[in-house]
């Protein structure tokens, strides 16, 4: 009876076991943080993934990654490129391929299985993939086609720099050189040299010049000798030297023997233009310089100039060049064969859309997107298996200027890296029977120089012109007789870059919530939120007659649209009908920021569903969200994002639309917290540290913005502004544990630490700072009758000091983690040094810091500069100025998020509260009693009663002091990285109510897992409910109890007794 009672039980526990469910699962698997990439160049890509499971405390202990480019020996779980085998890890990301070396041009699977806690495996995952692209330039096959370059006469060029000048010298006698080389033996039979316009007493008193064939200058000639008496030259003159014969050389070289007088105790010399001349024409032209001198004033006086062509500005308005009409070029192909799959990659010399019989080839936007084109050009690749046919396929592009011909902000007119739009292509076939070939751009395209968007432009806008349309152009069969053969640049030479990062998108629609009538035939939308994209008009009928679009973001009083504050972006769409019986019109080469539309030239009065927004941005997924029991609150979160989307187009922006979209590193940098939380910014802000190191000077210095380029390339080195450059990595690595991103700016880093220290050895930031924007938009320029006019400002070195002291650190945390034992030693103590330095220099014994305001107190705890004796006196005097401003903020782009961080760190959350929920003026809320939808650029952009700030720099769409979406989660909702364990493995929940608040409630998606938390305050209970994600941890602090627990995953819940 026992035996046969026992067996059945022990049989149903055997068969249960055997059974039963894995107690974990993977799920969300990416490589280089992408879903399934296409294209990518990189030969260890990295891979990640979640665990999931419904149980609590689980954990990862071990994983198995396999990889094969055969999908049926996948599902075998037969791995023909790599087997991982069983890795005894915990870790989730950051694992690198280890396998074959990938193949260009190759489709790829993998899938992932781990073991729990207790050493169960899990089911194998599903299946992802990633396509790798060409690899290197031998890879690609297609070649450069497009229109036909034709030369720009000077005149029309823009070009606003005087030259090249040299450092200055406190004496006369210092001797300086500089050698262009001519790349090849050339006869030399003149010398021309030409000064600075309007600082031609710069020129040098005394130089000679010689010719050689070697760069070590033995055996030089002397072709020119003024050492005897001084040159000087009058304006609209130059230095001309004939020579008696021609002389044979590769290498000339200028020796300045005696500087010119430029200031008291000061001596430089300059030259717009160094002409070698040999019957007539310029051998130098274009040529490399070198110089004595190892730094330079800033880029605009930078040695490329002195054989750049040009001899003086050339004074010409911004934005008036005639933009060329966009070209379409297509080709037809054959194929015979049954298609398996197909993969396109593509990119342009300006800006694309590729089609295939018809359809466009994907979502994406504005490709391929902004980069420093002359250091990196971005391809983007699609899969186009449903787009191809057996049999006849028609291939085609359309092109427009973009951010690489088009008129910037740093290059106010066309042509900042050229004028002729190209585009590639290249189309890798897969067949059924196993065979492939690749289809690439050549001489056999067809070309139309007019197609129907007439011009194209970021900032003026697009105009589409109907009767220029080539009805049936992209699909099979078109009469292509009128259509001439491409021009092919076999020689253009690119740095190919796979885009790793999400693609600008259309990623929502918005219909508008109100119209009314401005003039005649004259109408004014209003889309309910200030966004970035453009609008599609659909007209059931043909109005005969021009339709302009004219873009703002606010109105006046009097219901007419407010641009002044776009400055040289005017941002109109025109549409000019043909004979089409209806009209249906979105731009596509072009983007604008607004709230209202104006749209004129309709005649019938519109309709509501006539117009729809379409929101274009990045597309990083969502990661984050908030909301609580007080709507103003909620509110500003919402604005907080949408901010963010329409300044999240390739690089992240200032505005998006007036003429300026740049990259300016200190907004970017100090809201990328918030950012972080709110979307999953990895890939984006990978793409963007190469910008930034392709922006950097030889000497170390950081641009103010990236991509940094143009005439204007002379922003650099700003305190809190190039520190972006150090700030950025570590801020993706203490998210996503990504060590990769760190060690590729290193050497970066390094540089730039290493110029500033090299300049300031006293350890105080005064010296080679570039512009000193300090703590920009603080209380000083806030233009209120009742608010304080002075007292908001940091001083200028206290503020440099400060961030010197903070990214030195960084650089030291970086060597640290990358193993660099010496470096972190020497980094390290440089950055104590220097934090010593600005207590001695700028702190009293009392805790007070030099300028007594409330960004001054807010910059030094947050940064950690104060001793730990003097951070509670800190906060005391912070605390103070901010009552001197009877609880109103003075701070600025940087400090203000800093100083609601430590207000709340030390105990002052109430303070914090109130400032977050005041509806005075500077507040956020006040801007929101405004009818604001995104945060301000300024406090004051507009203020009841005394009406628009400055149009001058006046955006209502500025993501800088939205940087306090960080403080929401990390303090409302309590959500907090561990800066000791990166990317979320473990974290801290520690909520702080206040301010009157019931409740809050949201998320963050860490690269881990989803975190959520919500939380109530009612009858004097606290609930905290907190869902910690699987394979991590929690340290939970309970407020008002204030009792931590540490936690695994699953959900948790604790109630305190509110006191």
């Amino acid at each position: 009876m026992k035996t046969l009672f026992i067996l059945p039980l022990f049989l149903s526990v055997f068969i249960g076991y055997g059974n039963a469910q894995p107690s974990v699962s993977t799920d969300n698997l990416r490589c280089e943080y992408m879903n399934n990439p296409l294209g990518i160049d990189i030969p260890h890509p990295r891979f990640s993934w979640e665990i999931t499971s419904a149980g609590t405390d689980k954990k990862q202990t071990a994983y198995q990654i396999l990889v094969s480019a055969d999908a049926v020996s996948l599902e075998k779980d037969k791995a023909g490129d790599w087997d991982s085998k069983k890795t005894n890890s915990n870790r989730t990301n950051q694992i690198a391929y280890q396998g074959k070396p990938l193949r260009a041009n190759t489709l790829y699977y993998w899938k992932v299985r781990v073991w729990d806690e207790k050493g169960k495996p899990s089911g194998w995952s599903s299946v992802a993939r990633f396509f790798v692209g060409p690899l290197s330039s031998t890879d690609w096959k297609a070649q450069w086609i497009g229109e036909k370059e034709e030369p720009v006469a000077q005149e029309d060029t823009y070009y606003e720099l005087s030259g090249y000048r040299s450092v200055q010298e406190p004496k006369p006698d210092v001797q300086k050189w500089l050698v262009i080389d001519l790349g090849s033996e050339q006869p030399v039979d003149a010398v021309k040299l030409h000064p600075v316009h309007r600082r031609e007493k710069s020129f040098p008193l005394h130089f000679n010049v010689e010719i050689a064939s070697s760069p070590d200058f033995k055996q030089a000639k002397t072709i020119v000798n003024e050492s005897e008496n001084p040159v000087t030259i009058s304006s609209g003159e130059f230095y001309y030297q004939k020579l008696s014969a021609p002389v044979t050389g590769r290498y000339i070289r200028l020796n300045v023997n005696k500087l010119a007088s430029v200031d008291k105790d000061q001596y430089e010399y300059g030259l717009s233009e160094f002409e070698v001349l040999y019957d007539r024409e310029n051998v130098a032209l274009h040529k490399s310089v070198q110089l004595s001198d190892t730094t330079t004033i800033d880029y605009k006086w930078d040695s490329r100039l002195i054989t750049d062509g040009y001899v003086k500005p050339i004074s010409r308005k911004h934005y008036v060049d005639k933009i060329p009409p966009s070209p379409l070029l297509r080709k037809e192909i054959q194929i015979n064969k049954k298609i398996k799959n197909a993969f396109y990659s593509t990119s342009a010399l300006g800006i694309y859309e590729a089609y295939i019989n018809g359809k466009k080839v994907g979502t994406q936007v504005l490709a391929p997107e902004f980069t420093d084109y002359d250091s990196h050009l971005q391809f983007q690749t699609y899969d186009v298996s449903d787009l191809l046919k057996q049999g006849t396929n028609a291939l085609g592009a359309m092109l427009a200027d973009g951010w690489y011909a088009g008129a910037r902000w740093s290059y106010p007119n066309r042509g900042g890296y050229g004028y002729f739009r190209k585009f590639i292509g290249q189309l890798l076939i897969g067949y059924e029977d196993g065979t492939s070939e690749i289809i690439g751009t050549d001489s056999s395209w067809k070309y139309w120089q007019y197609g129907p968007v007439t011009e194209a432009s970021y900032f003026l806008g697009e105009i589409y012109d109907a009767k220029n349309e080539q009805k049936g152009w992209d699909i099979p069969g078109f009469d292509e007789a009128r259509w001439i053969n491409v021009t092919t640049y076999p020689d253009e030479k690119v740095n190919f870059a796979a885009q790793l990062n999400e693609p600008i998108a259309i990623i929502n629609e918005i219909k508008p919530i109100s119209v009314h009538k401005i003039g005649h035939n004259k109408y004014i939308f209003d889309m309910g939120q200030n966004m970035v994209g453009w609008c599609k008009l659909t007209l059931p009928y043909n109005p005969k007659q021009s339709v302009r679009f004219r873009y703002g973001e606010m109105l006046y009083k009097d219901g007419s649209l407010y641009t002044e504050n776009l400055r040289g972006a005017t941002q109109i769409d025109v549409y000019i009908p043909y004979n089409e019986a209806k009209i249906v019109y979105e731009p596509r080469f072009t983007y604008h920021g607004f709230r209202y539309v104006e749209i004129e030239g309709l005649t019938q009065v519109p309709q509501l569903s006539n117009l729809l927004g379409k929101v274009v941005a990045s597309s990083s997924p969502i990661t984050g969200s908030f909301s609580c029991s007080n709507k103003d609150i909620n509110k500003l979160w919402e604005n907080i994002r949408w901010t963010q989307w329409g300044n999240l187009i390739s690089i992240p922006t200032d505005c998006p639309q007036r003429d300026e979209r740049e990259g300016w590193m200190a907004d970017a940098q100090i809201f990328s917290q918030t950012a972080i939380y709110n979307l999953d910014m990895a890939g984006f802000y990978t793409k963007w540290a190469r910008d930034i190191r392709d922006s950097q000077t030889e000497d170390g210095r950081f641009p103010d913005i990236a991509p940094h380029d143009g005439f204007w390339r002379n922003f650099f080195n700003a305190p809190g502004w190039a520190d972006a450059g150090v700030v950025i990595p570590w801020r993706v690595y203490q998210n996503y544990a990504d060590t990769v991103i760190v060690s590729k700016q290193y050497a970066a880093m390094k540089k730039f630490i290493d110029f500033n220290y090299a300049h300031n050895p006293d350890l105080i930031w005064r010296n080679v700072r570039g512009n000193m924007y300090s703590d920009w938009l603080n209380g000083n320029t806030i233009v209120a009758d009742d608010y304080p006019k002075t007292g908001g400002q940091v001083p200028n070195d206290v503020f440099a000091t400060a961030y010197f002291a903070y990214s030195t650190g960084i650089l030291a945390k970086s060597a640290k983690l990358l193993g660099k034992v010496k470096d972190y030693q020497y980094y390290n103590n440089l950055a104590a040094s220097i934090r010593k330095a600005f207590v001695d220099k700028f702190v009293s014994p009392d805790g007070q810091i030099e300028g007594n305001t409330q960004a001054g107190y807010a910059i030094a705890l947050q940064l950690e500069l104060l001793p730990v004796e003097l951070r509670v006196k800190a906060v005391a005097h912070m605390v103070e100025a901010i009552k001197a401003y009877d609880y109103r903020i003075s701070t600025g782009i940087h400090s203000t998020i800093w100083m609601m961080n430590q207000l709340t760190e030390y105990g002052y959350s109430d303070v914090a509260y109130r400032l977050l929920t005041s509806r005075r003026f500077p507040s956020w809320f006040y801007s929101i009693d405004q009818g604001s939808t995104t945060i301000w650029e300024r406090w004051d952009g507009y203020v009841a009663g005394r009406g628009f700030q400055n149009p001058g720099m006046n955006s209502f769409n500025h993501v800088a002091i939205g940087a306090v979406g960080e403080w929401l989660y990390r303090y409302v909702l309590g959500i907090q990285l561990d800066e000791s364990q990166p990317g979320f493995r473990h974290f801290h929940i520690k909520p702080i109510p206040g301010s009157g608040l019931e409740w809050a409630k949201g998320n963050y998606h860490a690269i881990t897992g989803n975190i959520e938390v919500a939380w109530t305050l009612k009858n004097n209970i606290f609930t905290l409910d907190v869902d910690v994600p699987a394979n991590t941890q929690a340290t939970v602090l309970v407020p008002f109890e204030n009792k931590t627990y540490k936690v695994g995953s699953g959900k948790h819940s604790f109630t305190a007794k509110a006191k």
